[in-house]
């Protein structure tokens, strides 16, 4: 303690140090602070002997990636004023462990201060040096984290079924549950938390990269301070660089995203009279039936002049009324007089006997369910189909911009981002929804319940895997005890228990058909459920 008073030199005086190395920087302006290596691994323990605190105040918001948040520092030479400021500056506030040694009026007497985290008060006494020794031992880098003493913590999200769904109670205050609800909701018990659910400004939903570089919804909540999480089914991405304004937990959930339209209408019944055959083979019977009939003119005239005899199939009307009634299974007016006419009717009659009997089970086959026309199941089809594509935001539009695959990156020029529910593209057929595999099933059920009938379906080309993981502030001191707890999260199957619960939930507003529409996604649900 004695040795800094003595710094006169030097505005401010850093010793940082791990293990094997200590090193020393002389600062005389908030820039030489950028010389200091914020990479240490082991201890990282900072010292700062300050004489004139403002280079480190400045510091403390400025270059916000030239800092180790996760260091233990040791501030000399602040009053108690302004390390109160230090500790609300957008370093100091993501910082668990700040102590600072203030002077006090008395000579040769210091006091020690540490910072608090998510708390009103913003700074705690610890101790007194007086005459060499502390007054009390105190605790100097204690465990700010794994309990908060219900601190409250926002949350910023948006009505996003299955993952977050918003109910409003009587007073208008909505009541918020669902997966990723009930995710946050667990770290905030394990970690003596309360929660305050803060919704998106209308039509921003997870953020989009502003002109100026910032970013809105989500991200920009989270960016700016307002929120502490972030949730709505959200991707673990640095996409346009919003790595650079929100981090993530560990991931508890893994999804890939699809592509729902509406179901084509069944093809009309009067058709049912040529599904039986595949166009080649109706090609090849009107070629055998245009052809037989000469055929069997020719055959039976030869014959007949080569034997000097007469038959009723030398004229061209006569043989083809004998084919058709061959092709319909009819008995002739009349027999071939001659042996070559009747080998050639013989097969005639054979092969109008197979496809006959061929056609008859075949149409049999098909009349008895509804046939569907031809389904659209690639990006490819997609493309060639004209329908457009509508999500919620911009996100999926800048995946298909981006893509390598040419039928995705002219799918972009038919890209809508959407500021409310798809559900009219989707019914009306204008239109395919882009969403997580969770999302589409979901909505398949919902609208599939509401019609009483089956109208969506999902492409079977998924692509874009992603994980799920709540978004959190950059450089959030939070963030190792919440991966940790999520890591029991997942390794529980909590996830997966809660949503099916969560749609569980939700079968009332699927009613009278609950039961069917949760089938289709594989869980058993009963109408008789209630919401809170």
């Amino acid at each position: 303690m004695a040795a800094t008073m003595n710094i006169h030199s030097g505005w401010c005086f850093l010793a940082y140090m791990d293990l094997h190395t200590i090193q020393l920087l002389l600062v005389r302006e908030a820039d030489d602070l950028l010389k200091a290596l914020w990479s240490g691994e082991l201890c990282r323990a900072y010292l700062f002997l300050l004489h004139n605190p403002q280079p480190l105040l400045a510091f403390g918001d400025s270059h916000l990636r030239a800092w180790d948040y996760y260091g233990k520092y040791v501030v000399v030479g602040f009053s108690l004023e302004e390390f109160d400021d230090f500790t609300q500056t957008k370093k100091g506030r993501k910082t668990q462990h700040i102590v600072g040694i203030v002077q006090s009026g008395s000579g040769g007497e210091w006091r020690m201060y540490m910072n608090k985290l998510y708390s009103q008060q913003r700074v705690a006494f610890l101790s007194t040096w007086r005459r060499s020794h502390f007054t009390r031992t105190p605790n100097i880098f204690p465990d700010k984290i794994s309990d908060l003493q219900g601190a409250t913590l926002n949350v910023a999200t948006f009505d996003f079924p299955p993952a977050v769904f918003f109910q409003r109670k009587e007073n208008g205050e909505p009541y918020v549950f669902g997966r990723d609800a009930e995710v946050v909701r667990a770290l905030a018990s394990a970690g003596n938390f309360t929660l305050n659910f803060k919704e998106v400004p209308p039509g921003e939903v997870w953020g989009e990269l502003l002109p100026n570089g910032s970013w809105n919804g989500i991200v920009g909540m989270l960016a700016s301070g307002a929120a502490d999480f972030g949730i709505a089914n959200i991707f673990i991405t640095s996409l346009l660089g919003c790595g650079d304004h929100q981090h993530f937990s560990a991931p508890y959930y893994h999804t890939v995203n699809c592509v729902i339209m509406r179901m084509p209408p069944p093809l009309p019944r009067w058709q049912a009279l040529l599904w039986p055959f595949r166009e080649n083979t109706w090609v090849a019977f009107v070629v055998g039936f245009v052809l037989s009939g000469p055929l069997l003119y020719c055959l039976a005239r030869g014959s007949a002049r080569s034997l000097g005899k007469t038959s009723y199939l030398e004229s061209l009307t006569s043989s083809y009324l004998h084919a058709i009634s061959m092709h319909l299974q009819e008995p002739p007016a009349r027999e071939p007089t001659t042996n070559t006419s009747r080998l050639v009717v013989s097969f005639l009659w054979l092969y109008g006997m197979m496809l006959g009997m061929f056609y008859c089970s075949n149409l049999t086959a098909f009349l008895t369910v509804t046939r569907q026309p031809r389904t659209i199941d690639t990006f490819r089809d997609l493309h060639e189909s004209g329908l457009s594509i509508v999500s919620p935001g911009s996100f999926f539009g800048t995946l298909l911009k981006s893509s390598a695959n040419q039928y995705m990156r002219e799918l972009y020029q038919r890209f809508i981002p959407l500021t409310s529910s798809p559900e009219e593209w989707l019914v009306d057929g204008r239109a395919g929804f882009v969403a997580s595999i969770q999302s589409g099933n979901y909505m398949m059920a919902k609208i599939n319940s509401k019609y009483r009938t089956p109208m969506l379906r999902r492409m079977k080309e998924c692509v874009w895997p992603f994980s799920l993981g709540v978004g959190m502030q950059s450089n959030s001191p939070l963030k190792p005890r919440i991966d940790q707890i999520m890591n029991y999260i997942t390794q529980s199957g909590l996830v997966d228990y809660w949503f099916k619960d969560s749609l569980r939930i939700t079968t009332q507003a699927f009613e009278p058909v609950a039961d069917y529409s949760l089938n289709n996604l594989g869980y058993k649900a009963t109408a008789s459920s209630k919401s809170p």
